[in-house]
């Protein structure tokens, strides 16, 4: 039981004062309270617990003393002690597997594995093992981001972009500036390989149906309350900033704050067709890519600074098509330039320059372009894409939290939590995304939070838990549990950076029950452990939960 339910006994210590010794059976059982079940006692508890003991017994002393009978507090509910049992053989096993590997390293002394297990059906803690420490969750986190903002702007919430002008429209030239309000979309398809110009259509196609055909005056992209593009607290170092997983967040972005490097080979000794997308990114493209023989090594350099975007190498003629994405330095200038770009290829002459601005006054509605939530759910959680995480946490701060920066996402998270009936005691939420490693939340937290969104309504729920890896099939989860009996029954998110490993999320129980379980480490940081070690762990621990029934043993 969790120690800040436990009940300390003052009150009762006074009735049980006159117990005789034919009522220590009582005593007994209100020393066991305070111990949750499990043996620990907390030092302030202890002195109450032998308080009551001595006060019984020198009460006891004379026969003809009244008889009061006790009334036992309830015992606490232990949960399911089989199989917190077989769960900590699990965790046993994978400590000492990284204390091997790591030479001694990793030690069950400067390693922690928490784990909460929930049945949101009869609303039992089967499992809870350090679960309120505070720990870094990596990606996990994006659970919280996710859930938080669907929540919050409700399953039809959407990322709006709104395209405005004072100016008028004179023979089909707006006389003036073309603003463009931030509504922290990313922009981005996953399946469009770098591509944006089909997510600016339907703007495009109501800025020609508008009759215009020229803007005479400048593209002005309004940030509006967004922060400026950087990285957070706690991120990465900088050498590893170009790499995708480091990607800024903004008012605006575009293909998620990335370059996609697109490379098809050729015949060997020919050059191969190679592209940098989205196309119009404002940066000057050098390098290029060499076909070599089939049985060559595949050899690509990627990157991006302030002014130029390299994509160079060699590609085996075996290797047909390949792809990466890495980061833009400015998600802001990328969106600019590539919406430019669209508007030249659409036929709209843009006079003027890109130029940002603050707080420029409303004026009448051109265009907009919405984005629904539920569109980016799967790049978050199914793929763990954490630009698109972090351009979430600050679109919900914008529109719940009084701005679009992380202090204003950490308002309307908070907000979200409270409505959703989960204590945000511990939670430090620096980004959307988990990046940061100064990010805090506790397995209780997370698996609380999955009770209470399987709660919702089910336009809500749904979305939600669909947007979840599906082990051995779908997202980060692929290549996991690809056997029974987790196969199938586990929608989870993943996480990991070093020093930190993660799990959360739902298994269907062979029982006929959806449990909700976190699952968070926090271990030295050893190169190797997370596949070797707390992956294993953490498929094995899900297993087990698949074969959990309420009515005890294993069902397959």
């Amino acid at each position: 039981m969790d120690p800040g339910q436990r009940r300390r006994p003052t009150a009762r210590a006074a009735r049980l004062s006159v117990l005789l010794l034919a009522n220590l059976a009582a005593v007994f059982l209100l020393v066991r309270s305070l111990t949750g079940g499990d043996g620990e006692v907390e030092a302030g508890d202890v002195q109450v617990a032998e308080m009551v003991s001595s006060e019984t017994l020198a009460a006891a002393a004379p026969v003809s003393a009244p008889v009061v009978e006790a009334v036992a507090e309830p015992v606490p509910d232990p949960g399911d002690v089989e199989l917190a049992r077989r769960l900590e053989g699990q965790v046993a096993s994978a400590v000492a597997r990284a204390a091997e590997r790591s030479g001694g390293k990793v030690t069950a002394a400067n390693t922690v594995v928490a784990l909460h297990v929930l049945d949101p059906g009869s609303g039992r803690v089967l499992v809870a093992r350090q679960s309120d420490r505070a720990l870094r969750p990596a990606s996990a986190l994006k659970l919280v981001t996710s859930a938080a903002a669907l929540v919050s702007l409700g399953p039809d919430g959407a990322f709006e972009t709104s395209f405005e002008s004072a100016a008028p429209i004179e023979g089909g030239v707006l006389r003036g500036d073309l603003v463009v309000r931030a509504g922290g979309d990313p922009f981005y398809d996953p399946d469009a390989r770098g591509a944006v110009a089909q997510l600016y259509a339907p703007a495009l196609r109501a800025l020609r149906d508008a009759g215009i055909a020229a803007i005479e005056g400048d593209l002005v992209l309004d940030e509006g309350s967004y922060l400026e593009p950087g990285p957070a607290p706690g991120w990465p170092s900088a050498d590893q900033h170009w790499q995708e997983h480091c990607a800024l967040a903004g008012g605006f972005s575009a293909n998620a704050g990335c370059l996609t490097a697109v490379v098809e080979a050729g015949r060997a000794g020919e050059g191969a067709r190679s592209e940098v997308r989205p196309r119009n990114h404002g940066l000057e493209r050098v390098g290029s890519v060499r076909t070599v023989g089939a049985k060559a090594r595949l050899d690509i350099a990627v990157g991006a600074t302030e002014a130029r975007a390299t994509l160079r190498g060699e590609i085996p003629s075996s290797v047909k098509d390949w792809s990466s994405r890495f980061a833009h330095p400015d998600p802001v200038a990328l969106f600019g330039s590539s919406f430019m770009g669209a508007l030249e290829r659409e036929g709209i002459d843009l006079r003027g320059v890109v130029r940002r601005e603050r707080g420029v006054p409303a004026a009448r509605r051109l265009a907009l372009l919405s984005t629904p939530l539920a569109r980016v759910l799967a790049p978050i959680n199914q793929e763990s894409n954490n630009a698109a995480a972090d351009q979430l946490f600050l679109a919900l701060g914008a529109a719940r939290g009084g701005a679009g920066t992380r202090e204003g996402g950490r308002r309307a998270v908070a907000a979200a939590l409270a409505e959703l009936g989960v204590p945000d005691d511990g939670l430090v939420q620096v980004d959307g995304s988990g990046l940061s490693r100064d990010d805090r939340v506790t397995a209780r937290q997370l698996a609380t939070l999955l009770g209470a969104v399987l709660a919702e309504e089910p336009s809500l729920r749904e979305p939600f838990v669909d947007s979840l890896p599906r082990a051995g099939r779908s997202g980060s989860l692929a290549g996991r549990m690809r056997e029974a009996p987790a196969l199938d029954r586990v929608r989870a998110k993943t996480g990991w950076i070093e020093g930190a490993s993660a799990l959360a999320g739902y298994v269907d129980a062979a029982g006929g029950r959806r449990l909700c379980f976190a699952i968070l480490v926090d271990y030295p940081r050893v190169s190797g452990l997370n596949t070797h070690c707390w992956k294993p762990m953490q498929d094995a621990i899900c297993a087990e939960l698949a074969t959990w029934s309420p009515a005890g043993g294993r069902v397959r």
